[in-house]
């Protein structure tokens, strides 16, 4: 076990929303390369990690298969697009992206990407925590009903920033174990820092929720746009509220150690409609610009 300070937390599955127009950004021109034949699709990146993210582009409304799932392109602006979830159990290979139609395709590579484990220990008061399903299916309902919708334009038109400066206590993908037995993965990143450090928000949003939640505690999410939301947990303090408009860099609330948790950090997470993805791609580059 490391000498850190570790946290935990259950990742809850989070309800894919359905888009709708809100104030954002307008949406970044990315031009698909038509063929004589048929309307292009434009995939980027073109190699891509498990757990990472795939931006699908074209010109026109339809549908695209990836890995034996269906996703429709949604209307954003003068384009149609989709941010796609690959799965973090995904094997290493190269795939075919299709649209329903048959008409167009495009290729992507999924590289080979080992995670570490990562061992902690609890009492067993806070192990039981997730045993109150009564509890932790009441606050299921609270985040659908706050997932449900998104902006079908982007707030965002550049990278994202970290939401708290501090050390990486617990990176994305790492498998956890608990008290000697196999956990899940955890599906989000742990920075320590000092109770009371001022957090962030990565990214331009609307807050969709803030208030307590029995696992993660006190809690912020954040709709960026395009099926794209963030969240923040076990925060001491909030500074905003739902329904409030925030800016890239405005503190939203403050680190702290409410919820399951064994030490003060920010739980920060990203996701993709229902899907945890990794929020590393999101910090290195604008992701209408990824290559």
């Amino acid at each position: 076990m490391r000498n850190a300070m570790f946290a935990f937390c259950t990742s809850l599955a989070l309800a894919a929303g359905s888009l709708s127009s809100t104030n954002a950004a307008q949406l970044p021109a990315i031009a698909p390369t038509a063929t004589a034949t048929a309307p292009a699709i434009h995939i980027q990146p073109s190699t891509i990690g498990p757990g990472d993210v795939l931006l699908v582009t074209g010109k026109q409304a339809g549908s695209v298969v990836v890995m034996n799932k269906t996703y429709s392109l949604q209307k954003s602006g003068d384009q149609f697009v989709r941010f796609i979830p690959i799965p973090i159990d995904a094997k290493p290979a190269t795939y075919s992206i299709v649209t329903a139609d048959k008409k167009a395709k495009a290729v992507f590579t999924i590289q080979k990407k080992a995670f570490a484990q990562d061992s902690i220990t609890v009492s067993k008061q806070m192990e039981g925590m997730q045993q109150n399903t009564k509890r932790i299916e009441a606050d299921q309902k609270r985040i659908n009903k706050a997932r449900s919708q998104s902006a079908a334009v982007p707030y965002f038109t550049d990278k994202f920033q970290m939401p708290v400066q501090g050390r990486l206590s617990t990176p994305y993908g790492y498998q956890r174990v608990v008290n000697g037995k196999i956990s899940s993965r955890h599906l989000a990143i742990d920075i320590a820092n000092k109770e009371g450090t001022p957090v962030a928000a990565s990214q331009n949003g609307k807050v969709v929720l803030a208030e307590y939640l029995y696992l993660t505690g006190y809690t912020v999410m954040i709709d960026h746009g395009l099926n794209v939301f963030s969240s923040y947990g076990h925060m001491s303090k909030l500074d905003v509220k739902a329904g409030q408009i925030v800016k890239k860099g405005q503190v939203i609330g403050k680190v702290g150690t409410t919820g399951f948790s064994t030490g003060p950090h920010l739980h920060y997470a990203m996701l993709i409609g229902n899907t945890f993805i990794n929020p590393n791609p999101f910090f290195q580059a604008n992701p209408f610009d990824w290559k």
